[in-house]
């Protein structure tokens, strides 16, 4: 019982540390992002997104699951930090080379050979992103959130916000990014090493089911990565560099709520997820807790966003980059399904089931692949509709296999599901009331957005036994004493706070 609450208060530590350092992200990639997009354009924007690509994909073979590995590992010594870098230096090493030879080949696949140089120097930055992982698991394994986040946010802001805005408006286009990119790497290698010193000796052999692990850990990150860019990867090829940069540019202004509200709680609720693998009834708990607040947070806010995305889009980006509104409002429609993917990802892996995790990713998949080779002839706008449907199938896959991993019945996930359903219709419909009085712009959205927090709060005050997780209230009451925030969110719904609780 000592055990649990220390792991807990940790927890919760850790959660908060994290929050607190992805809203600040937030605001930083905002900030960054927008001039940048600005200075760029969607011709270089494309050019780098589809240079960048490799970065991610070259990162998920490199790493080879091992940092995940680390962390979930009970136990770990020396010697399994030694492997782990031995493996991830020669894996990424041979990356590198391999996408310097390859080059000249996807540039012309890309039907752009001006990208050449920017993917050569884009393989040279996969061994430091690689690396740099290591150290940062097992600062995450300790919960060291803090350190984490300031290493994280401090690299981003000097490299992307000094160095690439830099060189951005010194006329430098798509290399700005790319070196921003690199320089990021290099800071979150030495940042993260200084405040966790492991060994620096590398070694091949040693525990083979840490290898194991990692290596399927790799598979499903693999398929994770491909579910979320290949679409970007068929995009520059079917569709040119053009369209890439405005597709990427609305998917990461509508990812960035989802960052904050639920990729922060990832590292948090893997760490501790894997610490309580074993007492199924509290990780059962646990988790519809996690999924009822997550997608109340999210569903109706990614429901109003998108519903006002051309006032959105022209007021922060202006008028070059009008068409990646209807883009914004697909990417939108697809966040409440990745939002559970981004929850019940990480919980498999915490409870062993890579496996499964990586069986779930394949039918979204191949739903994205062919729906986007079918549909190549329409506009983007319509065609990139097949996101929001593999995202669909691939959540649902994702939910009914941690389900039967830790023994969830299908009416409870429904029953922490279903609140955040009603309010997302109340957002549609609020939206849709206010767009029809006040036409597209800021004030509908602002109205829009207040009428939704009110009737909201209200239906979940007035029926909050019926729709809200009893683990949740649990939660919220024993939070409430040492966090201002749960302690309103009591406050709204009612709720006493209870240390017992």
């Amino acid at each position: 019982m000592a055990a649990e609450a220390s792991l807990a208060r940790r927890s919760w530590q850790a959660l908060r540390w994290s929050y607190a350092g992805a809203l600040v992200r937030l605001l930083a990639q905002l900030v960054i992002q927008l001039a940048m997009a600005r200075l760029l354009g969607p011709q270089a924007y494309g050019q780098a997104a589809a240079a960048l690509l490799v970065i991610g994909v070259g990162w998920l073979f490199a790493d080879a699951g091992l940092g995940n590995a680390l962390v979930q590992k009970p136990e770990i010594s020396e010697r399994d930090v030694s492997q782990a870098l031995g493996w991830v230096l020669l894996v990424s090493l041979l990356l590198a080379a391999v996408v310097a030879l390859a080059a000249p080949w996807l540039a012309r696949w890309w039907g752009d050979e001006s990208l050449t140089p920017l993917l050569r120097v884009c393989g040279l930055w996969i061994p430091l992103q690689a690396l740099s992982n290591l150290p940062a698991s097992l600062m995450q394994r300790r919960l060291d959130m803090r350190r984490l986040q300031w290493i994280q946010i401090g690299g981003y802001v000097v490299t992307y916000g000094g160095l690439g805005l830099l060189m951005a408006a010194a006329g430098w286009g798509a290399w700005a990014l790319v070196a921003a990119a690199g320089a990021h790497g290099a800071w979150c290698l030495v940042g993260c090493w200084l405040f966790e010193r492991h060994t620096l000796r590398p070694r091949l052999t040693g525990d083979a089911a840490l290898r194991r692990f990692g290596l399927g850990v790799a598979a499903s990150n693999l398929a994770n990565w491909a579910i979320e860019n290949l679409d970007r990867v068929l995009i520059g090829r079917l569709w040119g560099a053009p369209p890439l940069g405005e597709y990427v540019v609305a998917g990461n202004l509508a990812r960035a709520p989802l960052n904050l509200l639920v990729t922060s709680a990832q590292s948090v609720a893997f760490a501790s997820a894997a610490r309580l693998q074993d007492d199924l009834v509290a990780l059962r708990q646990g988790t519809l807790a996690l999924l009822c607040l997550a997608m109340l947070l999210s569903a109706p806010l990614f429901a109003l966003l998108g519903m006002h995305a051309q006032a959105l889009v022209q007021l922060l980006y202006g008028p070059r980059w009008a068409g990646a509104a209807p883009l914004f409002a697909v990417a939108c429609a697809a966040l409440p399904a990745l939002t559970l993917v981004a929850l019940t990802g990480p919980l498999l892996r915490a409870v062993g089931a890579v496996r499964a995790e990586l069986q779930a990713q394949w039918p979204g998949l191949l739903l994205l692949l062919g729906g986007l080779w079918w549909l190549q002839q329409l506009p983007l706008a319509q065609a990139a509709w097949v996101a929001v449907a593999a995202a669909v199938l691939r959540a649902l896959f994702c939910v009914a296999g941690l389900a039967r991993r830790i023994g969830l019945a299908g009416r409870d996930v429904a029953a922490a599901l279903w609140p955040a359903l009603l309010l997302t219709g109340l957002a549609l419909m609020a939206s849709a009331l206010c767009l029809r009085m006040l036409g597209s712009g800021l004030p509908a959205l602002a109205l829009a957005c207040a009428l939704t927090l009110l009737l909201g709060v209200g239906l979940l005050r007035w029926r909050r036994a019926a729709l809200l997780q009893p683990a949740l209230r649990r939660l919220l009451q024993a939070r409430a004493v040492l966090s201002p925030a749960a302690a309103r969110a009591c406050a709204a719904l009612g709720w006493q706070p209870s240390p017992e609780a």
